[in-house]
């Protein structure tokens, strides 16, 4: 097709097609919504569960731990400490990677440092939201994948529910 004769059928089918996504938007003005702002949301949700988590938590006792905390900090990093259900003490530390671009947002708890050769076996994968009353849940695996929902028992022993420390 020459150049010339792919121009005139571009502009003809814009001339027609333009007159039907008017008569939509005309119909349905609230999904007219601008490109520009959806990104807006979309990242101001991202940004704000990445600065939202930064502090420390406490854990809500569940099956694996009878209490326990999370410090997050700005640069990437956690120290996590738990006291188990038979009374003995463990504590985590490493990087986090937090990925809010995806749904649910991912997280991995590595021990030490992520992406270092085996580090695959000692990093929890996890999803992680922000609930309603303002805690957060974050939902381990129990292999290298990160889960694809929620579990409805939040005293499993891989939920972690967490409310802000007080200071």
């Amino acid at each position: 097709m020459n150049p010339a004769r792919f121009f005139c059928l571009f502009v003809l089918f814009i001339f027609l097609a333009g007159p039907v996504h008017v008569q939509a938007v005309n119909e349905h003005p609230e999904s007219a919504t601008p490109a520009s702002q959806n990104t807006s949301v979309e990242n101001n949700i991202s940004k704000d569960i990445t600065q939202l988590i930064v502090g420390t938590w406490e854990m809500a006792p569940n099956k694996r731990a009878s209490k326990g905390s999370i410090t997050f900090d700005k640069n990437g990093t956690y120290e996590m400490h738990e006291q188990l259900q038979d009374g003995t003490g463990v504590g985590t530390k490493g990087q986090y990677i937090l990925n809010s671009t995806v749904t649910p947002a991912t997280i991995d708890l590595c021990l030490e440092k992520c992406g270092k050769p085996g580090s695959e076996w000692t990093t929890r994968f996890a999803i992680i939201r922000v609930l309603p009353d303002g805690k957060l849940e974050i939902y381990t695996s129990p292999d290298d994948k990160h889960p694809s929902a929620f579990s409805d028992d939040t005293s499993g022993e891989r939920t972690m529910i967490l409310t802000r420390a007080k200071e």
